[in-house]
């Protein structure tokens, strides 16, 4: 029997679609795929399932699946079904797109595609979803991937990268500093998280100074010095997975301890379960308000949790917290609600209505989002295709766990 919570999550759902399955029928049932009523959406989630980041990608899986529960529970999208497939990518973007062509040369397109874990496999698969025009959405943020003109099809549900700076830009300006260095990982991920704080320093008359290393490096040592003798008031540091480990471990065996601000990508890393706290000095990591474990909450927030915790990744919440798992159901959500808004499941009919998304009343279908979309706004146009954020989106504290809600305690073991 289906949990009271996911009923209510479907009810939710079902009442803030603007269009009821019955009004929807007919002309919108055909799919990027060509399908009918009597085919399934198909949702194609390619991730990383075995390797170093797949306790993420556990979180976005589980997440795209409760959507898709509650999206059937409420008679699917535009009377079509919804079925999510999956292929382990291992976060490689070669393997990425060989299983993604394999799987276009079976058949039918997939009506949607979650393009990897990271910005790596999204731009890997992109060129190819894009001549296919098949519709992806992903939480990977690089601002290459938010290139309409490029990738026409493609959208994004977190903030983009150069989002995450203002709240650097804010406590630099606070503590009057005048040179921030960064450390970063010599691949696709690490330069575009480069570019943006490059450019958000600077444009905040600051001076950046940077170093790189390999992305399969282990000691860090030899970089961090060459930061540390340019003097600068503060670092920023990038790393992915297990990179963010030695970045800081590399950061405690040279003895400096001058404030290090995590980027988005580095922050995710659980860093209190792997290194002692003077390890720690003086670290802060970059998170969502609205995971923080005072925010104000989207109001369906704690029935969300609850079918979280019924999940078979129910033990992730407190790696990754609830925030992940809301990726993951939110990519899918603001889709099926832009398919419902344009009556139709075709690929460039939900793209047109996506660019000029009318805005649900009340709460949002989009637990990130927070309450009436305080934290995030899925107000995509012709020229962005990623969300839209506030001052108040994302805060710098130091680092913490989630606790048994999903939800982060700074500075608590």
């Amino acid at each position: 029997m289906r949990s009271r919570h996911i009923r209510l999550s479907a009810i939710s759902l079902s009442a803030l679609l603007a269009f009821s399955v019955a009004a929807c029928g007919g002309e919108g049932s055909d799919g990027a795929s060509g399908g009918s009523a009597d085919k399934p959406f198909v949702v194609y989630f390619t991730g990383d399932y075995s390797g170093a980041i797949s306790t993420n990608n556990a979180s976005l899986d589980a997440g795209i699946k409760i959507a898709a529960e509650e999206l059937n529970a409420a008679g699917g999208i535009n009377g079509r079904k919804v079925v999510v497939e999956t292929a382990n990518d291992q976060n490689d973007p070669t393997k990425a797109v060989s299983l993604l062509q394999q799987r276009l040369s079976s058949g039918s397109k997939p009506d949607l595609v979650y393009p990897g874990g990271s910005s790596a496999v999204s731009l890997s698969l992109l060129p190819i979803l894009s001549r296919q025009k098949i519709l992806s959405i992903g939480g990977t943020v690089s601002t290459l991937l938010n290139d309409p003109k490029k990738f026409p099809y493609h959208f994004g549900v977190s903030s983009p990268g150069k989002d995450y700076a203002p709240a650097l830009i804010r406590t630099a300006k606070e503590k009057g500093y005048k040179k921030i260095g960064m450390l970063y990982s010599n691949d696709a991920t690490g330069q575009s998280s480069a570019e943006i704080y490059k450019a958000a320093v600077q444009g905040a008359g600051m001076e950046f100074v940077e170093a790189r290393y390999e992305a399969t490096a282990l000691d860090m040592t030899s970089q961090l010095n060459q930061l540390r003798a340019q003097n600068p008031d503060a670092l920023v540091l990038n790393g992915y997975g297990t990179a963010a480990l030695y970045v800081m471990r590399s950061r405690a065996q040279i003895g400096w301890d001058i404030p290090a601000f995590c980027d988005q990508l580095a922050s995710g890393f659980p860093y209190l379960k792997n290194l002692k706290t003077d390890q720690l000095k003086n670290v802060f990591v970059v998170v969502s308000s609205a995971t923080l474990e005072d925010s104000e909450r989207h109001p369906n927030l704690g029935a969300f949790i609850d079918d979280i915790k019924k999940s078979p990744a129910a033990g992730g919440i407190g790696n990754t917290g609830w925030g992940l798992y809301a990726t993951g159901h939110d990519a899918l959500a603001v889709v099926a609600y832009a398919a419902q808004q344009a009556k139709t499941n075709e690929s460039d009919k939900v793209k047109a209505t996506l660019e000029n998304l009318p805005q649900p009343s009340g709460a949002p279908l989009w637990y990130a989002a927070g309450p009436a979309g305080q934290y995030v706004q899925f107000k995509y146009s012709p020229a962005n295709h990623f969300p839209t954020t506030s001052e108040e989106t994302f805060q710098y504290v130091p680092p913490g766990v989630y606790n048994g809600e999903g939800f982060y305690a700074p500075e608590k073991a």
